[in-house]
C-alpha cells in the first residue's frame, strides 16, 4: 500500500503566513496541485533528512565492543567465502 492509497489523516497546524502564502501562490500557479500535497511533500523531504541524520549519527558513532565482534566474524566468513570460491583451501 502506497502513502496515496492509505487513508489519511487530518491535522491541524498553525504555520508561518509568509509560507502559507507561498503554498497558496504555489497551488494557484499549478493546476492538480492542492495544499495538502504541497504539505505532504514537505514532511516526506522533512522526514528523509531526519533518517539521514539518524543514518550519519549511527555510523560516526564508533562501534561497541559487541559490534566491532561481529563485523570481524562477518569479515571472516566473507574471507573463507571466497577462498572457496576460487578454489584455494
Amino acid at each position: 500500500m502506497t502513502l496515496t492509497t492509505r487513508r489519511r489523516t487530518k491535522i491541524g497546524a498553525t504555520i508561518d503566513p509568509l509560507l502559507a502564502a507561498a503554498v497558496d501562490a504555489y497551488v494557484a500557479a499549478h493546476p492538480g496541485a492542492d495544499r495538502s500535497g504541497v504539505i505532504d511533500e514537505a514532511l516526506r523531504l522533512w522526514y528523509a533528512r531526519q533518517q539521514q541524520a539518524a543514518m550519519t549519527t549511527q555510523f560516526r558513532t564508533p562501534a561497541s565492543a559487541s559490534e566491532a565482534a561481529e563485523r570481524r566474524a562477518w569479515k571472516a566468513i566473507r574471507a573463507a567465502s571466497a577462498t572457496r570460491r576460487s578454489g584455494r583451501r
